[in-house]
């Protein structure tokens, strides 16, 4: 396992151990993005670990403001392939 993040499966809550993993594959994702040239990406996936970090009311907030879920219809096509 890499030196950068080392924990303990065992001990590590389910929310906690979520998180650390993607904490990690955006990790390595940016660093082979650096590597690779592509400044931009990198840049939005230092965002992201960013946010990760800050857990703030206010970050929940921009975030929830800026997804919009998906609704499914029943259209035309659905009805012709049942």
């Amino acid at each position: 396992m890499s030196k950068a993040v080392d924990i303990d499966l065992t001990q590590a809550p389910g929310d906690e151990l979520a998180q650390e993993t993607l904490k990690r594959m955006i990790y390595f994702t940016k660093r082979e993005a650096e590597k690779d040239g592509r400044t931009f990406c990198a840049y939005f996936l230092d965002m992201a670990l960013n946010a990760l970090d800050e857990d703030s009311e206010e970050m929940n907030m921009l975030l929830k403001a800026k997804i919009t879920p998906l609704t499914i219809s029943e259209g035309k096509g659905a009805k012709e392939n049942a």
